[in-house]
């Protein structure tokens, strides 16, 4: 394992020895490897992507794909990255004090949001009624299986690190790849949780 000094830095590398943009799932599993507790996901990947084709990171050997002068494309990716990190922040801090929405009975346990293990920061570690641990992992848009695979990954440490064999999971998101429904279906330990945005209108005078 290569011994990087940041995230970044590690983008920049796979880049270049790639000659190309690397896919999400191969780069996704290079962060993972080399900083466990990254929060590293779909938008961070499209960022880097935007940066680096526009020629705001500089990649040795790599030659920019995109017309410098074409300001749409980079617009929506960051308005779509900022939208992104803006409805996962907004629900991590609604369900942090509302989390019997996603199941009723469940409670925080002391020191639960954001909770740091070996594996990484978990968003919210909570108990349910019967004094199971159940590790919750939010994502803003639809979850891949590398989400599934981190919340899987929270799940064991969990269990190691409490002495527990009945730690159990939710993926809340507004929505799941496939493989992701598919793989639940084989672990009952796991659940996922759809969320669903709504407004609600106040007049203010």
């Amino acid at each position: 394992m290569a011994n990087y000094p940041s995230v970044r830095q590690l983008v920049i590398d796979a880049y270049a020895n790639e000659g190309e943009v690397p896919s999400y799932e191969k780069l996704t599993k290079l962060v993972l490897e080399n900083f466990p507790s990254s929060k590293w996901q779909r938008s961070h990947y499209d960022w880097y992507k935007s940066q680096i084709l526009r020629g705001k990171i500089e990649v040795p050997g790599m030659f920019h794909e995109l017309d410098l002068e074409d300001e749409a494309y980079e617009s929506i990716i960051e308005h779509a990255i900022e939208a992104s990190l803006s409805v996962e922040k907004d629900l991590h801090s609604y369900l942090a004090t509302h989390v019997r929405q996603i199941e009723e009975g469940l409670s925080v346990v002391e020191d639960g949001i954001e909770y740091s293990t070996k594996a990484g920061r978990i968003d919210i570690l909570a108990k349910d009624t019967a004094g199971r641990l159940v590790v919750i992992e939010l994502k803003a848009g639809k979850a891949s299986d590398a989400t599934l695979g981190q919340l899987l990954g929270y799940v064991g440490c969990v269990s190691e690190v409490e002495a527990q064999k009945n730690v159990r999971g939710i993926l809340v998101a507004a929505d799941f790849d496939k493989r992701v429904i598919y793989a639940a279906r084989c672990l009952s330990n796991i659940s996922l949780v759809k969320y669903q945005v709504t407004f609600k209108f106040n007049e203010v005078q």
